[in-house]
């Protein structure tokens, strides 16, 4: 049952509902956490995500907002609790996040690329650690705060975390990861699906940068790595090629060929210079 007046609203959006049966999954795990005084808004057929969490907030009634995707599971029944007890306790942090682990019984090609690729797992932290890479998998922020940094922007489908982060940190306001506070992302589990995800990142990137290049920002590597809000291409290729040649003398094989992907799809898109093109624009909305 949903309490009168929610403490928090958990939104989730998907395209369907279902999400291969996950997402009754993940609502059965809300409903089974210990912060019981919350609400949860399902937003479905509404893209892209930034969109869809904008209408979960204005439907809201909860002080705190936890936008969660619909491939997540919770690591166990006391995460919600934990996210709306850091922003009770401390006004300075704005956006608090978890950290991201493998689901247990992935594929060995999944595990393996889980080593292989940064940001697709981190550790779980004994105490609350500032970092760059809280994301929409799981985070939590201040209802009142979410409005009055204009929401999330319902014209990207790539690029909403770091837009995100970014204006809090412009409001003055901290970003850390909850201890002991963990969920589990899955990789795409064949090298065909992982290619095809970093494909639709690049076009993603470059449709970004050629339509709002103020918001093509920089995303760290780890959780603690310092913030940089935007580097010069020039900067980009070095890192990129850099990054390149230590997956090759790190045998990062799989990293190393899904960078390669990403630089293809950043590549077509920057060759599709008309915005009418069907499949790039089909490609496109489809990584929503």
């Amino acid at each position: 049952m949903t309490p009168a007046e929610p403490e928090v609203s958990v939104i989730i959006p998907s395209v369907d509902g279902v999400r291969g049966g996950n997402v009754a999954h993940l609502m059965r795990q809300l409903r089974e956490q210990t912060c019981k005084n919350l609400e949860i808004i399902l937003v479905t057929n509404v893209r892209p995500n930034g969109k869809a969490r904008n209408e979960g907030a204005r439907r809201a009634r909860g002080r705190f907002l936890v936008c969660i995707d619909d491939d997540v599971t919770l690591g166990h029944d006391r995460v919600i609790a934990n996210l709306a007890e850091i922003l009770t306790s401390d006004e300075r942090i704005g956006l608090v996040g978890i950290s991201k682990r493998l689901p247990e019984g992935s594929s060995w090609f999944q595990r393996r690329c889980a080593r292989e690729i940064s940001r697709s797992t981190s550790p779980v932290y004994a105490e609350l650690t500032d970092g760059d890479l809280v994301d929409h998998m799981c985070l939590a922020i201040r209802r009142d705060l979410f409005f009055a940094i204009g929401m999330e922007n319902e014209n990207l489908v790539r690029g909403t975390d770091p837009d995100l982060r970014n204006r809090i940190r412009r409001a003055g306001y901290r970003i850390a990861i909850a201890p002991d506070s963990w969920g589990y992302h899955p990789m795409p589990g064949t090298l065909a699906g992982m290619l095809r995800m970093f494909f639709r990142n690049g076009m993603g990137s470059c449709w970004v940068q050629r339509h709002y290049p103020e918001l093509a920002f920089h995303d760290a590597e780890d959780h603690t790595s310092p913030f940089r809000a935007q580097t010069s291409r020039g900067r980009r290729i070095a890192g990129f090629a850099w990054g390149q040649l230590r997956n090759l003398l790190q045998g990062r094989g799989f990293y190393f060929i899904s960078r390669l992907a990403y630089a293809v799809g950043f590549l077509y898109g920057a060759m599709s210079r008309k915005s009418g093109d069907p499949w790039f624009d089909r490609q496109y909305r489809e990584a929503a």
